[in-house]
């Protein structure tokens, strides 16, 4: 089974579908920083650097599933949310319908913020849910939480809409359910952290000190106060975490208390050991890059379901 990543982004959705078995003929994004990332860990298949509104469907290889985790930022309760007024982002997604349209894979997944299904009172869910029905795909969607169905610590609440061309095996398809989270934040810890990550010689110090007191629990800086995930888990890793000033998700340690590290967030978005970051790229553009990422551990669990369905 062939698969092609579009807004490939460092791969997340290519892990875990290549974990599932599908093959990637075809991986693409348009941030020439992704690609060192991807390129880093993928060597077959490298990403291909294109705005989607060039490429040219007719060059695909052939493959059986779309894969796209299309820009989210147009639909966030944390951005703007313009939806499809918001050009060269929203209106991506017509340019998947094209792809759809002129190509007619077997299969497609889809992913995106949650409140996807609510933005515009529905209406832009509805617009994307009809027209995606009108290529005669029968849909369907779900929104899922990283810590309810990836076993792993962060909560994160995305929607996962998968289509197929056959009805008989969209009513065959189910979503996974729930497992029990058993990892806790500090087995993603990393032993040893460069002192770089730590606040104990910042004037914000004593503003932390007084409110970071757990070591089972991760804190996020607000800009002016301190807020406690009480729940055991991280708040949803986003892609400004890295810039200083907001949503830092932050923890205490033996040596002090610090943000989290590029590797600690890969862990949150149950990437594998194995996978490499580049020491080239500052830790603001891996921030980024994992923020605006996905949790592979719960796009495996979709894609082991999806495989079981077309074969």
């Amino acid at each position: 089974m062939k698969t092609i990543d579009l807004f490939a982004g460092i791969g997340g959705v290519r892990i875990g579908f290549e974990k599932a078995g599908f093959k990637t003929v075809f991986a693409s994004d348009l941030d020439a920083y992704c690609k060192i990332t991807y390129d880093k860990n993928f060597k077959e298949t490298p990403l291909f650097i294109e705005d989607i509104f060039k490429l040219d469907e007719k060059s695909l290889p052939d493959f059986n599933l779309l894969l796209g985790g299309f820009p989210c930022q147009p639909f966030s309760i944390a951005g703007y949310r313009k939806g499809f007024s918001d050009k060269g982002r929203g209106d991506v997604f017509f340019e998947i319908v094209r792809i759809l349209d002129r190509r007619r894979p077997e299969a497609f997944f889809l992913e995106n913020v949650k409140n996807l299904k609510a933005h515009d009172n529905g209406r832009t869910y509805k617009i994307i849910y009809d027209t995606l029905s009108s290529l005669g795909y029968s849909i369907k969607s779900e929104v899922l939480n990283s810590m309810e169905y990836g076993n792993v610590p962060q909560n994160r609440e995305r929607i996962y809409m998968v289509g197929f061309l056959s009805k008989a095996k969209a009513e065959k398809f189910v979503f996974p359910g729930k497992i029990k989270l058993t990892k806790n934040i500090a087995e993603i810890l990393e032993p040893k952290v460069d002192g770089k990550y730590y606040y104990n010689n910042t004037p914000l110090y004593k503003k932390l000190k007084a409110s970071v007191k757990s070591r089972d629990t991760v804190y996020q800086w607000r800009r002016i106060y301190v807020r406690e995930n009480k729940a055991g888990v991280c708040p949803t890793l986003t892609a400004n975490m890295g810039t200083g000033g907001h949503n830092v998700p932050i923890v205490k340690d033996n040596l002090g208390i610090r943000k989290l590290t590029p590797v600690e967030c890969l862990r949150l978005q149950g990437f594998p050991n194995s996978y490499k970051l580049p020491e080239e790229l500052a830790d603001s553009r891996l921030y980024k890059q994992i923020g605006n990422s996905v949790t592979a551990s719960v796009i495996g669990r979709i894609a082991n379901g999806i495989m079981e369905t077309l074969n």
